[in-house]
């Protein structure tokens, strides 16, 4: 199997998820094979100009940081796929989210950055949304508005 099938077939096989609903957040629960867990939530908060905006942030055992564990394709496909589910139920104006570059000597500042970009730019249309990225240093910022 090609190194393009493998990633393929991750993106398409998201991990199955339970939802944990609030007036202000929704978290997309996830029991990885390897007994850790991912933590997909969404929380309202205002925009400088006062607009509603969802926060997207995702942690594994707790953590937001590149864990080097694997399965880092098939995780990312199922983050994408709480996303499409979260933005069908409650159809937002905004989303905003992050991607560090902070790393671990060694490791690549920008994977984290280029991957998510490279999946806005590719996803973020379909979804009904426009994109913007933003570069601040040692963090890459997405807000996506929905589209008119």
């Amino acid at each position: 199997m090609r190194i393009t099938e493998i990633i393929t077939e991750a993106f398409t096989q998201p991990y199955s998820m339970s939802w944990e609903h609030g007036d202000e957040s929704h978290d997309a629960l996830v029991k990885l094979p390897d007994g850790s867990n991912l933590s997909i939530m969404f929380s309202m908060d205002y925009s400088a100009y006062g607009d509603e905006e969802w926060a997207v942030e995702f942690w594994r055992n707790n953590s937001q940081e590149v864990t080097g564990e694997g399965d880092a394709y098939r995780i990312f496909a199922t983050v994408m796929e709480a996303i499409k589910e979260f933005i069908s139920t409650e159809d937002p104006e905004r989303i905003r989210f992050s991607a560090t570059k902070d790393v671990e000597d060694g490791q690549n500042a920008q994977s984290r950055s280029k991957l998510y970009t490279t999946m806005v730019r590719r996803y973020a249309s379909a979804l009904g949304y426009q994109a913007d990225i933003s570069d601040h240093g040692n963090s890459t910022v997405y807000e996506l508005s929905k589209i008119y």
